[in-house]
């Protein structure tokens, strides 16, 4: 009995010591264990902390990107808009200047036919009122200062041009004399003689209109007429 009461006490205290060591490993472990899962809850934390802040950047990005493509978006809207209103504000002005300039053209038309009317008007009343015999004198002396000072324009004429023949318009018919001074004055400038063919017009009311070639000479009252209108045409 008190052998077995010495292996007891023997088995129990060797127990005692594995069971203790045991509990200190245990202990060991469990702290081990609590200080891995602290750190791997700080590690944690830190890549929380970190998954935030690029959370915060990649807003803070993709917010400014989306303003800055609305800021294109509105800026190019307003370009669009500043071209289409540039764009029609250029059509208008077109539209008014084509309309200035068809308004322009049919008043300098209606002011040519205005002319054309009142000198015709003149001249009919001019033919109405003077007698024959007053137009005849007129005839004359207007012809008369025609070959003295207002023949200047035939000088224009050269002896190059080929000729033949030169075309008189007069309000009344030319006597021999004058028809054979006005050959005479152009066979001089051209060098050569040439064919007069001869038309009377009384809406000329006085002087003639010669036609050289290209050259044209109007020595008429009618034009002189013309010349007066238009002037005054001009001044008003």
């Amino acid at each position: 009995l008190l052998i077995q009461l010495v292996f007891f006490a023997i088995a129990v205290t060797v127990l005692r010591r594995v069971l203790s060591r045991n509990f200190v490993d245990a202990a060991r472990r469990l702290q081990d264990m609590s200080a891995e899962y602290t750190r791997r809850q700080e590690e944690l934390k830190e890549k929380l902390v970190e998954s935030e802040q690029q959370y915060q950047e990649q807003l803070s990005r993709a917010t400014a990107e989306a303003e800055r493509i609305v800021a294109a978006a509105r800026q190019e809207a307003d370009s669009a808009k500043a071209a289409r209103l540039e764009e029609a504000r250029l059509e208008s002005e077109r539209i008014v200047r084509q309309g200035i300039e068809s308004r322009d053209g049919l008043r300098k038309e209606l002011e040519r036919d205005m002319e054309q009317r009142s000198v015709e008007r003149a001249c009919e009343l001019i033919e109405q009122a003077l007698p024959s015999d007053l137009r005849r004198d007129i005839q004359g002396r207007w012809l008369e200062e025609l070959f003295h000072n207002g023949l200047a324009q035939l000088d224009r004429i050269t002896k190059e041009e080929e000729v033949r023949e030169v075309k008189l318009v007069s309000a009344l018919p030319l006597t021999k004399e004058q028809r054979e001074r006005l050959r005479a004055r152009l066979a001089e400038r051209l060098g050569r003689d040439v064919t007069l063919t001869e038309q009377v017009d009384d809406r000329l009311v006085a002087g003639l209109m010669i036609t050289v070639g290209s050259l044209v000479f109007d020595g008429t009252l009618a034009s002189r007429i013309r010349r007066a209108v238009r002037k005054t045409h001009e001044t008003a």
